[in-house]
């Protein structure tokens, strides 16, 4: 399946080879957020921004101002954080998939992950956008029951995608 789906214009093309269970005709949309860093990658950086923060505060040090020292260290200390914090992340995922009668949605976000089913008949589409096509909100409704979808993608995407939804659910 593909990464992060910026462009839905390729969204009918998923191959549905790799989703276990799913038959050729249906429709299957995946998205994930963009982790353009690999680990490696994330290490090089957090190692480079470290070696030019400390070699820095420790030429300040030098010159008398060793007060910095202890908040170079707590800035590579947040990096850290904020990198294995995202590195946390790398799992999350939502998938929507309509085949037959049925819609199915599953999502993983952090450590929380969840599959809710709907009847296609009963599922509808709502896009709330704040301000002419700026800040939507895309979501699934079924008995009462609303579900978020498409909360990786920019607000034009979210709007392609209900456009295709809309389309897909009254075939």
């Amino acid at each position: 399946m593909p990464h992060a789906v910026s462009s839905l214009l390729h969204m009918e093309q998923v191959n549905t080879e790799d989703c276990e269970g799913v038959s050729a005709g249906a429709f299957v949309f995946q998205s994930r957020p963009n982790h353009s860093l690999t680990h490696r990658q994330q290490k090089l950086v957090l190692w480079s921004l470290a070696t030019v923060c400390f070699v820095t505060a420790s030429g300040f040090a030098l010159l008398g101002y060793w007060l910095i020292l202890p908040f170079a260290g707590l800035e590579i200390g947040l990096l850290a954080w904020a990198l294995e914090a995202l590195r946390n992340r790398e799992g999350d995922y939502e998938t929507l998939t309509i085949e037959g009668d049925m819609v199915v949605l599953e999502w993983h976000a952090g450590t929380h992950g969840e599959r809710r089913e709907m009847n296609r008949q009963w599922a509808r589409v709502i896009c709330d956008c704040g301000t002419s096509g700026r800040n939507c909100r895309l979501s699934l409704s079924s008995h009462g029951r609303e579900t978020k979808v498409g909360q990786y993608l920019s607000d034009e995407a979210r709007l392609q995608l209900a456009a295709t939804l809309r389309r897909k659910l009254q075939a």
